[in-house]
C-alpha cells in the first residue's frame, strides 16, 4: 500500500508531450542542468532563475514582470502569497512557456521568440509569454471560502485548487484574453490569424460545449490549439454581451467550489442559465461575427494539389515542374513528399523534428531539424538528403532554425539563435561556418530569409524593438541592414522574384493573410492571392505566373494552386513615420539595469514541503495505521524528495517510506511496513510480517530523436520478518545488484492507439546475494524484446519475445496473470521482474515456474474510434479506443528438465476514459482471456486502469 506514494514522486517529474514521433523518455530533457552557474534575481514579487550568461535577459524580464504584475493583479483580483518562481531556459530552439501552481507558483520561458504561426506578434516575446503564463498563475492560484480554509490546513494540495478543475478552454481562454490588447496590436485574440482560424470553424460548424470541453489537450481534432482559440473568443463574447466584470465573475465564482467540474452550476450562478444555453449564445455570437467577415471575402478559384492530411507545409515548386512539401497527417511518420510534373505524389523520406527545408536543383534538399545536443537540449541542426534517402548531418549543435540555399548551391544562409538573440550565419555546402554576422539587439528577431538573385544580399523578416515586424535587406559583405517596409502589418516569409525586381511576402494587411509583392523600384505593394482563411506559405512556378500556397482550411493546412494576379489597391510598404510600439520596453520609465539583486541559486529556497496529507487505513485483520505524506522539490528540479512516515496502531511501531531523486538520474528509496496476516484472538496466536527495503538506481540515457540507449545500475536489499505469537520465524533477507541495457525508438502518432513503428528492448542481468546474507544467490539474465509494426491507418502488429535464464539458487521465473510482476525487492527501480504475462493462466502454478523462460506474444491492435466527447452533467467521456486480439505462448522449466509450452488467447478492449472533461485520462482495459490447456487453463475476465504494453 505504501509503495504507491513513493511511486507518485517518481512519476511526477515526467514530461508530458503531444508526441507525433519518437521522443526520448528522459525526464531531464529540456530541463535545467546542474553545475551551469545558475543565479536567482529577486524582485518584489518574483524570483527569476537563470544562468549567469543570461543576466541581461533576466533583467529585461524582471522589469517586464513587475509592470505586468501591477496591471494583472487588480484585473484578476488576486495576489500570490509568495514570490512566483520563474525559470529562463535556452535548451530549445523553439518558442514556448508553461505554468503550474503545484507545488508552488512557477513557470518557465524558452528564450527564443516565435517567427510564424499563431504566436507571431509585434509585441516583445518576453511581454507576451510572461503575461500569458502569469495570468495562468493568477487564475489557477485562486481560492475562497472553504477551499481557502482547507489550503490553510493542508497547504498546496491538489484538491484545494478549485480552478484546476475546469475545462482547459477556461484557463487557456482567459490567458489569451489577457495577453490581448487590440489598441496596441498585441496578443493572439486581436490577430488576423485567429480570425482566419475561426472563419475555418465557421465553414465547418462551431463545436458544442461538450466537444470542446473533452478535447482539452488530449484531443485529435483539427486544430490542435482549439482550447486557446475558442477559449479566447468565449471571453470576448462574455465581455461583448454581458460586460467584462461578468466575464471575471464567471472565473471568480469558482474559487470556493468544493465539488469539482460543476460547469452547469457555474453558468447558472452567474448568468442564470445552464452551460449549454450559454454556449448556444456564444455560438450565435460567433455566427454573426464571422458571417459578416465571410461576406467581405471573395470566393477563391483554387486547384487542389494536396487536399488531405493535417499539415502540408513548406511548398517548394521546382523549375522542372516537380513540387516538394512537408507532410504530417497524425497517422504516419512525418515525411518529405514530392509531386512530379504529372501530379504523382510520393513520399521521399521520413523527417524528424522538422523546422524548415529548402531545395536546390543541383545541391538537393537541405533540412533544418531539431537534434539532441549535450544529451538534453534540442537545437536546430542542418542535414542534407543523400541519394539513398538518408539524411546526412552537416552541423553539430549549430542552432540554425531558418535556412536558405544560395542560388549557386555553394553557400547556405541561416539564422543562428542563442541567448534569445538572432544573427545571420553563412556556411558552405558542407556545413562549415564561413561568416557569423553580429547579432541583432535584445528583443530583435530575424525571421525567414532568402537570397537575392546575385547571392550578394539577403531579404529577411525582421522584428525591431520599436517598430515590430517589417522587411529588411541585408548587404552581407558590408553587414548593412536597409528597411524595405515600415508599417503596422505582420510581414513574413520574403523571397525575391527571379528577376530581382520584386520581393514576395505574406502579410496581414486589411485583416487577411495574403501573398503580396513589393516593387523594389518604388516600394509599392500589390496583393496577388485571395483566401477566405489565411495563406501560410507559398512557392511560385518557374514563369512566376502561378503560385502554390499552403492555406489554412477547416480540416488542416492544404496545398492549393491559383493564378498569380494583382487585385485591389496598391499601397506603400515603407511609411514615412511609424509610431513606436506601445510595449513595456518602449515606455519612458522602463529600466532593466536597476534590477541587480542577484545571488547564487540555492535549492533551499523552494525545497521545503508545501503541503501534507494523511492517509488512514483499517481492515478486518487488525491492520490499522495512519500515514502522513510530505514531499517537495526545488524549482530547477535538481532535487525531489518524499517523506511518508506511518504509525501502526496495532503494533505500536513506526514505519513508512522515503524517496530522494537527484538531478533526474539517481533515485534512493527506503520503506518499512507491517502487515497483519492473522489477528490475535483467544486461543489463536497473532501472525504478522515486518518488511524493510532499500533500493537505489542510477539511470543514464544517451538521447537522440532517432532512439535512446539507456544504462541503468540498480541495487536492492530487503529484510522480511515473520512474527508468530511474538516470536520471529521463517524470516529471510535478500539483496542484489543489477545492470539493465535498454533501447527504444518507437513512434506514437496523434491518432495512434498503441505505440508504433519501432521497438523497446531490455537486456538485464541481476546478481543475487551481492552483499552476503541473502536468501537467493546467483545470477538472473533476461531479454525482453517488443517490436511494433505499423500496418495501415494505425493498425499495429505488436510482437514480444522474452528469454530468461536463472541459476538454480536465484529467483525463478513465473508465468501467469494479465500483467508482468515486479518483485518487491526491486519493484520501484525496474529490477526484479520474474513474473511474466501469460493470459488465461493464474500465477503460482508449478507448471509455469522454473529457471528457464521462453515467452512469445502476438497482438493485433486496431482502432475502434475517436470521440473526445461525453456527458456534461456528470463529466465522464471517451477519448480514443482500440481493440487488441492476442495470443500468448510460453514455457518455464528447470535446467535439465523437459518443458511444455502453454497458450492463451483472447482480446482486450482499451478505451481512454476522460474524467472531469479533460482533467484526467485513464487508459482502461476490459479483457477476456482463455488458457487453451485443459488442465491448468482458465477463462478469465479482467478490468484494469492505467496499464500499458
Amino acid at each position: 500500500m505504501h509503495r504507491f506514494f513513493v511511486a507518485l514522486i517518481l512519476c511526477a517529474c515526467s514530461l508530458a508531450h503531444n508526441v507525433w514521433a519518437y521522443t526520448p523518455q528522459d525526464t531531464a530533457l529540456l530541463m535545467p542542468q546542474p553545475f551551469e552557474n545558475w543565479k536567482t534575481l529577486e524582485t518584489d514579487h518574483f524570483r527569476i532563475n537563470y544562468r549567469e550568461k543570461h543576466l541581461a535577459f533576466a533583467q529585461r524580464l524582471a522589469a517586464v514582470a513587475e509592470t505586468v504584475y501591477q496591471k494583472q493583479t487588480p484585473r484578476l483580483q488576486w495576489e500570490p502569497a509568495k514570490p512566483t518562481e520563474v525559470v529562463i531556459t535556452d535548451s530549445y530552439d523553439g518558442s514556448n512557456g508553461g505554468a503550474t501552481v503545484l507545488p508552488f507558483n512557477r513557470f518557465f520561458i524558452f528564450m527564443n521568440a516565435p517567427v510564424e504561426g499563431e504566436l507571431l506578434d509585434n509585441s516583445p516575446w518576453i511581454e507576451q509569454v510572461f503575461t500569458h503564463e502569469f495570468v495562468h498563475i493568477l487564475h489557477l492560484d485562486q481560492s475562497a471560502g472553504g477551499q481557502s480554509i482547507l489550503r490553510n490546513i493542508f497547504g498546496r494540495f491538489f484538491f484545494v485548487f478549485p480552478q484546476i478543475f475546469s475545462p482547459a478552454w477556461v484557463s487557456e481562454g482567459i490567458a489569451v484574453y489577457e495577453e490581448t490588447d487590440a489598441t496596441k496590436g498585441f496578443g493572439r485574440g486581436q490577430s488576423v490569424f485567429y480570425d482566419a482560424m475561426m472563419r475555418a470553424e465557421y465553414l465547418k460548424g462551431f463545436r458544442s460545449f461538450s466537444q470542446l470541453s473533452y478535447q482539452g489537450y488530449w484531443g485529435t481534432d483539427w486544430p490542435s490549439g482549439q482550447v486557446y482559440l475558442y477559449g479566447y473568443y468565449f471571453f470576448e463574447f462574455l465581455t461583448a454581451k454581458y460586460g467584462e466584470e461578468k466575464a471575471f465573475e464567471y472565473l471568480r465564482n469558482w474559487n470556493n467550489n468544493i465539488i469539482p467540474w460543476r460547469m452547469q452550476a457555474r453558468a447558472r450562478e452567474v448568468f442564470k442559465m445552464d452551460a449549454e444555453t450559454l454556449w448556444a449564445q456564444f455560438q450565435e455570437y460567433l455566427d454573426a461575427k464571422f458571417e459578416q467577415q465571410m461576406t467581405r471575402l471573395p470566393v477563391v478559384d483554387n486547384q487542389e494539389i494536396v487536399d488531405d492530411g493535417r499539415i502540408n507545409a513548406n511548398p517548394v515548386w521546382m523549375a522542372d515542374g516537380s513540387f516538394y512539401y512537408y507532410r504530417e497527417d497524425g497517422r504516419h511518420h512525418p515525411a518529405l513528399h514530392k509531386v512530379d510534373a504529372a501530379g504523382n505524389d510520393q513520399k521521399v523520406t521520413n523527417v524528424l523534428e522538422y523546422q524548415q527545408f529548402d531545395v536546390h536543383p543541383e545541391a538537393g534538399v537541405l533540412l533544418s531539424r531539431h537534434a539532441i545536443c549535450d544529451n538534453v537540449n534540442a537545437y536546430a541542426d542542418l542535414y542534407r538528403l543523400q541519394t539513398n534517402g538518408r539524411w546526412q548531418r552537416i552541423t553539430e549543435c549549430g542552432r540554425y532554425p531558418r535556412i536558405a540555399w544560395s542560388h549557386s548551391g555553394k553557400r547556405i544562409a541561416a539564422v543562428h539563435t542563442e541567448r534569445g538573440l538572432s544573427q545571420i550565419a553563412i556556411l558552405d555546402d558542407t556545413g562549415t561556418l564561413l561568416q557569423l554576422l553580429p547579432a541583432l539587439g535584445a528583443g530583435e528577431v530575424i525571421g525567414h530569409i532568402a537570397w537575392s538573385p546575385d547571392d550578394a544580399k539577403l531579404v529577411a523578416a525582421v522584428r525591431r524593438e520599436r517598430t515590430g515586424w517589417n522587411l529588411e535587406l541585408l548587404d552581407i559583405e558590408r553587414n548593412v541592414w536597409t528597411p524595405l517596409t515600415l508599417n503596422t502589418h505582420l510581414e513574413q516569409r520574403p523571397r525575391f522574384s527571379a528577376d530581382g525586381q520584386w520581393v514576395y511576402f505574406i502579410s496581414d494587411h486589411k485583416g487577411v493573410m495574403n501573398l503580396r509583392r513589393l516593387r523594389l523600384a518604388d516600394g509599392q505593394v500589390q496583393t496577388v492571392t485571395r483566401t477566405q482563411t489565411a495563406i501560410l506559405d507559398y512557392s511560385l512556378d518557374a514563369d512566376q505566373q502561378r503560385v502554390r500556397v499552403a492555406e489554412y482550411s477547416p480540416d488542416g493546412v492544404h496545398i492549393r494552386e491559383q493564378a498569380l494576379q494583382p487585385w485591389g489597391d496598391e499601397y506603400a510598404g515603407l511609411w514615412k513615420e511609424r509610431a513606436a510600439l506601445a510595449s513595456i520596453v518602449n515606455q519612458p520609465d522602463y529600466s532593466a539595469a536597476g534590477y541587480t539583486n542577484s545571488r547564487d541559486y540555492s535549492a533551499l529556497d523552494t525545497i521545503a514541503p508545501t503541503s501534507w496529507f494523511a492517509y488512514f487505513y483499517a481492515d478486518s485483520d487488525d491492520n490499522n495505521w495512519i500515514q502522513f505524506i510530505l514531499q517537495g522539490q526545488d524549482v530547477l528540479g535538481f532535487h525531489q524528495w518524499q517523506l511518508a512516515p506511518a504509525y501502526y496502531f496495532d503494533k505500536e511501531k513506526f514505519g513508512g517510506s522515503m524517496a530522494y531523486i537527484a538531478y533526474h538520474r539517481l533515485a534512493l528509496l527506503a520503506e518499512r511496513e507491517f502487515d497483519t496476516i492473522q489477528d490475535e484472538a483467544p486461543g489463536i496466536p497473532g501472525v504478522w510480517r515486518e518488511e524493510t527495503r532499500y533500493q537505489a538506481v542510477w539511470q543514464q540515457p544517451f538521447n537522440r530523436f532517432e532512439g535512446t540507449f539507456e544504462l541503468d545500475l540498480g541495487m536492492g536489499k530487503e529484510d522480511v520478518k515473520r512474527i508468530f505469537d511474538e516470536v520471529e520465524y521463517d524470516s529471510y533477507r535478500d539483496n542484489f545488484i543489477g545492470l539493465s541495457l535498454n533501447w527504444s525508438d518507437f513512434e506514437n502518432y496523434l491518432h495512434s492507439i498503441s505505440v508504433e513503428d519501432g521497438r523497446k528492448i531490455k537486456l538485464q542481468a541481476e546478481h543475487y546475494n551481492a552483499f552476503g546474507d541473502g536468501f537467493h544467490e546467483g545470477d538472473v539474465y533476461s531479454l525482453d524484446w517488443r517490436e511494433y509494426i505499423s500496418l495501415f491507418d494505425n493498425h499495429v502488429l505488436a510482437l514480444r519475445m522474452v528469454l530468461g535464464k536463472a541459476d538454480d539458487s536465484a529467483k525463478t521465473f513465473q508465468l501467469g496473470n494479465e500483467l508482468d510482476e515486479l518483485q518487491t525487492l526491486g519493484a520501484l527501480i525496474g529490477f526484479g521482474r520474474t513474473g511474466y504475462t501469460l493470459r488465461g493462466y493464474s500465477e503460482n502454478k508449478r507448471e509455469l515456474a522454473g529457471d528457464n523462460l521462453r515467452l512469445y506474444s502476438l497482438e493485433y491492435r486496431l482502432p475502434v474510434g475517436e470521440w473526445f466527447d461525453g456527458f456534461t452533467s456528470v463529466p465522464i467521456g471517451l477519448g480514443k479506443a482500440g481493440l487488441h486480439l492476442f495470443v500468448d505462448h510460453g514455457a518455464t522449466w528447470d535446467t535439465g528438465n523437459t518443458h511444455e509450452f502453454y497458450t492463451g488467447v483472447g482480446f482486450e478492449l482499451r478505451p481512454d476514459l476522460l474524467i472531469g472533461y479533460s482533467t484526467f485520462k485513464l487508459e482502461s482495459t476490459l479483457g477476456y482471456a482463455r488458457g487453451l490447456d485443459d488442465d491448468i487453463g482458465e477463462s478469465t475476465v479482467y478490468l484494469r486502469l492505467g496499464a500499458n504494453f
